[in-house]
């Protein structure tokens, strides 16, 4: 299994780009497709650089959370201060979380890569904690010519 750790976590708030998700919740396959092309337009029209310069360090975090039963996706940012032009501000409350680890060659394959670590692999068999809901996200800094980051996920003792 995939090593992971559980930590505790103070509050924080990151400022995100959004999209909604059409995709049905087990079409794996749409999702990421949807996802993909997110990136790549936010990428292209210069969206996701605006929202860097207003970031307060170099990471970038892909999150994922349910609003009024529809799946949604943002780029984010940890924002400078609290002026940021941003879709939506997300709130990761204080507690516990699952944090796994990973390095990848590109962004997509980082989140790809722990998002079904955290998932397909090691939720399903954790026994003493449950995933609570709420958003979750990757954690991804640039380091030379790869992705190092973290998923970061809430979970519940149970």
């Amino acid at each position: 299994m995939t090593a992971y750790q559980i930590e505790t976590k103070k509050q924080f708030t990151v400022a995100g780009l959004e999209m909604t998700i059409n995709s049905q919740f087990n079409d794996f396959a749409g999702i990421n497709r949807e996802k993909t092309d997110f990136w790549t337009r936010i990428n292209t029209d210069g969206s996701l650089a605006k929202l860097v310069s207003q970031a307060k360090d170099s990471s970038l975090y892909a999150v994922n959370e349910v609003v009024n039963n529809k799946m949604m996706h943002y780029a984010a940012v940890l924002p400078k201060n609290e002026q940021v032009a941003a879709d939506r501000l997300i709130e990761f409350p204080s507690g516990t979380y699952l944090v796994v680890m990973g390095t990848a060659a590109s962004q997509e394959e980082l989140t790809a890569q722990l998002t079904g670590a955290v998932f397909g692999e090691i939720l399903p068999q954790l026994t003493t904690y449950s995933y609570v809901g709420g958003p979750n996200a990757v954690q991804m800094q640039a380091v030379d010519d790869k992705f190092q980051g973290m998923a970061l996920v809430p979970v519940v003792m149970n």
